[in-house]
C-alpha cells in the first residue's frame, strides 16, 4: 500500500517534464516564426489595412492627376464628371455609330488641322455637338459646316467662300478658323467650359456675365452664370471628351486620302462614273465643292482628297492635259435638236464634234461638247447639298 503514493508522484513529475518541455518547443516555434502568435497576426491585420489606405489613396492620386493632365476636366468635382458623362451618353449614345460612321470620311484632316494649329485633339469633340459630323448641315439661322459657321463668323475667322467652294464646308479651312477661334477664347477666360461658351454664346456674352458673377471650375458645372441652353452644350461636349478619354466612346479609323491636284476644265459626276468610285464619294471627302463640274477656267485648279484605295483608278482616268472637250451624257427623251438648243449651238456643230452620230440619240450614249459652250450653261450642283441639308438633330436621328 506504501508503493501507490510514489507512482503517483512520479507520473506528477513526468507530466509536468513533458508540458515544460511542449512550452518551450511552442516558445521556439514563435521566435522562429514558423507559427504565428497572436501578436503578429494583429500586426498583420494592420499591414492588410495599410495597404487598402495606400492602394485606395493612389486610385485617389492617380484620378486627381487624370483630372489635372485632361485641360478640359481640370478643377471639375468627380461628381461634376460622372454626372455630364451620363447625361452625355443619354443624349449621344444611340445616335454614335452614325456619328462614328460620318466621321470616317472628315475625321483624317481634322485631325492634321488640330496637330497643325497646335490645338487639342479633344476639340474633335465640338463637331459631334454642333453638327453630328455631316458637313452638309444647315441650321435653322443659316449656319453650316462640320462647326457650325455663320458667315460674318467664317469671314471673321478668315473662312473664305466663293461661287466655287463653301469656306464653312472646307474641312481644313473651318476646322483651323474654329480651332484658333476656341485656344483664343480659352487663353482669354482661362479654362475651357468658358472657352465652349464663348463658341456658343460670343466672348462678349460671356464675358458681361462673368463681370457680374465670377466662375471658376471648381464652384461646378451647374453654378455657371449662363443661359440653360449653353450650360448644356458645354456639358455635352466635356461629356463625350471624357467618355471619349475612358474608352466608352470611340471613333474608327479614318479612310486615308491624298490630295490630288486636277486641271479645269474637269466634269466631277463624269470622273466619278469613269473611277467607277462610290455614290457620292468624291462630294464627301471633299464638301467644300459648289459644282457637279468645273467648265469655265476658274479656278484653273481643283484640289481634292481621294481614297487612297482609288486613288490609281481614279489617275488613269484624268488626262495629262487640260481638254477642250467634254463628254455628256444622253439623256431619256433627248435628240440632237433638243442639244443642240440647250449648248445654245447648232446640229451641224455638234456633228462635226461626233463623227458618225445618229440622229436618232440613245438615252446614256456620249456626246463630246466643246468646252467653249460649256460656258454658256450652268453646272450642276454637289448633289448632297439639297439632299443632306438638315438639321443637325435630323441628321443624329437618321
Amino acid at each position: 500500500m506504501r508503493t501507490l503514493p510514489i507512482t503517483l508522484s512520479r507520473l506528477f513529475i513526468v507530466l509536468t517534464s513533458l508540458t515544460l518541455i511542449s512550452c518551450a518547443q511552442g516558445q521556439q516555434l514563435s521566435l522562429n516564426s514558423e507559427w504565428p502568435s497572436f501578436s503578429s497576426l494583429w500586426s498583420s491585420d494592420r499591414e492588410v489595412d495599410q495597404l487598402q489606405q495606400d492602394e485606395l489613396k493612389g486610385l485617389i492620386d492617380a484620378d486627381i492627376k487624370r483630372r489635372q493632365s485632361n485641360p478640359f476636366l481640370a478643377g471639375l468635382s468627380e461628381q461634376d464628371i460622372e454626372k455630364i458623362k451620363k447625361e452625355a451618353w443619354r443624349e449621344y449614345g444611340r445616335f454614335w455609330r452614325g456619328v462614328a460612321t460620318r466621321s470616317r470620311y472628315v475625321r483624317q484632316p481634322i485631325l492634321e488641322t488640330l496637330d497643325k494649329v497646335g490645338a487639342p485633339r479633344a476639340l474633335q469633340m465640338v463637331p459631334v455637338v454642333e453638327s453630328s459630323y455631316n458637313p452638309y448641315v444647315i441650321s435653322s439661322v443659316g449656319a453650316t459646316g462640320l462647326w457650325q459657321l455663320m458667315p460674318e463668323t467664317a469671314n471673321d475667322m478668315r473662312v473664305k467662300s466663293d461661287r466655287y467652294f463653301d469656306g464653312r464646308r472646307d474641312i481644313r479651312s473651318s476646322t483651323k478658323g474654329a480651332a484658333r477661334y476656341l485656344t483664343k477664347q480659352y487663353r482669354r477666360f482661362g479654362n475651357w467650359p468658358m472657352a465652349f461658351a464663348a463658341y456658343h454664346l460670343g466672348p462678349t456674352a460671356v464675358q458681361r456675365r462673368l463681370d457680374r458673377r465670377h466662375w471658376q471650375p471648381e464652384d461646378g458645372l451647374k453654378r455657371m452664370p449662363l443661359p440653360p441652353i449653353t450650360k448644356t452644350y458645354i456639358r455635352h461636349i466635356i461629356g463625350l471628351i471624357a467618355l471619349h478619354e475612358e474608352g466608352t466612346i470611340h471613333f474608327p479609323e479614318p479612310f486615308r486620302t491624298k490630295t490630288i491636284t486636277l486641271q479645269t476644265p474637269v466634269d466631277l459626276a463624269h470622273l466619278h462614273e469613269l473611277a467607277e468610285l462610290p455614290k457620292d464619294q468624291i462630294f464627301r471627302f471633299n464638301p467644300k465643292l459648289k459644282l457637279k463640274q468645273y467648265y469655265d477656267g476658274k479656278p484653273q485648279t481643283l484640289q481634292l482628297r481621294i481614297s487612297e484605295v482609288r486613288l490609281k483608278l481614279l489617275k488613269q482616268q484624268i488626262p495629262s492635259e487640260p481638254n477642250n472637250y467634254m463628254t455628256i451624257k444622253v439623256a431619256k427623251g433627248e435628240s440632237l435638236a433638243s442639244i443642240s438648243r440647250r449648248f445654245n449651238t447648232s446640229t451641224y456643230a455638234l456633228r462635226k464634234d461626233n463623227p458618225g452620230i445618229s440622229n436618232r440619240l440613245t438615252a446614256g450614249s456620249r456626246l463630246r461638247i466643246p468646252v467653249k459652250l460649256m460656258k454658256r450653261i450652268n453646272a450642276g450642283h454637289n448633289p448632297l447639298v439639297k439632299r443632306e441639308s438638315k438639321s443637325a438633330l435630323e441628321v443624329a436621328l437618321n
